[in-house]
This record gives C-alpha cells, structure tokens and sequence, in this order.
C-alpha cells in the first residue's frame, strides 16, 4: 500500500459503514480517533473479526486488482456490552450464544462499504468472516499490505478497526 493514494478513498466507506451499523443494530455512537499505521501483528482487542475482500478497482480506463481486509477488534468488555445490546440478554463472559456476533458485524459493516465501494469504481468479493478469540492473540495479514489502526469510542467501551489494502501490479 505503501504510496497508495487510494487508501484514504478507499477506507472512508468502512468507517461509515461502522458508524452506521454500531447506530442501528448496537443503539451507539462510535467517534473515531486519530488513525495509526500499525506496526505488529498483535490484536488490540481480545474478541476480534476478520473478513477478506478482493476484487478490480476501475480508474481512469485501467484495471487493477487489489486485495484487502477488515479487521474489528474488541476487549472483552466492550464485546459483552455490545453482544448485550444486539441481542437484549445480559453477557458478562464469553458466551458461545455470543461467538459469532463479530462475524456477523464485519459481514454488515462490508456489506454496507461494499455498495459504497462500487460507486468509488471497485468490484468486490467478499470472503467468510472468522473469529479469533484470547488475549495477546496476533492477526496474519494479507502480504504486502499497510495495516491502519483506527481507534473509536463508544458508550460500550473502545475498538478497534484495523483495515489493509494494497493494488497488485
């Protein structure tokens, strides 16, 4: 991604669709705080999904494939607040009614960036979300790619959306 000048363009639908989504479905405002390039592999959260995203972006009459990944990432804390509020049960630890919450998260906030990437002029493929969970755990990311940490506040508690991108040439 390094030198990238599509990142910025390209991560902007993420960040609404977050917002939109914690809106509707958490009931919460999330304000996001000044974004980082991260520079490990290790998780801010202890709850954390991941979803994969390829495809072509179409710019000025040429086609570029690039790949991405989007990345939420929870404390335990936050995570049972917001499994709490999805799904109107109280959860103080983890849960397995409450395991594949993130997935389900990260599938909507792509869904909703995915319709706004098209008008940027990208195709998109999504793949499957996972769900790592454990304190201390690390994320492989896609080769190639800048990680960007953004950071938001919520009246649930913090997380943490790390977001990768890079054009193949």
């Amino acid at each position: 991604m390094t030198g990238d000048s599509n990142f910025i363009d390209f991560s902007r639908p993420f960040v609404d669709a977050c917002k939109n989504i914690f809106s509707t479905m958490v009931h919460c405002t999330l304000e996001a705080k000044k974004p980082t390039i991260k520079s490990d592999n290790e998780s801010r959260g202890d709850v954390t999904a991941v979803i994969g995203l390829s495809g072509d972006l179409e710019k000025g009459g040429k086609t570029t494939p690039y790949k991405a990944m989007l990345v939420i990432s929870f404390p335990y804390e936050t995570y049972f607040k917001v499994g709490s509020a999805m799904l109107g049960e109280t959860y103080t630890s983890y849960h397995p009614d409450i395991h594949d919450l993130g997935g389900e998260i990260v599938n909507m906030i792509m869904g909703n960036a995915k319709r706004d990437l098209k008008t940027l002029g990208y195709t998109s493929n999504m793949a499957i979300p996972s769900m790592i969970e454990g304190k201390g755990h690390s994320i492989k990311y896609p080769s190639g790619t800048t990680v960007v940490l953004i950071p938001f506040e919520s009246n649930h508690g913090p997380l943490y959306m790390e977001l990768c991108y890079a054009t193949e040439s």
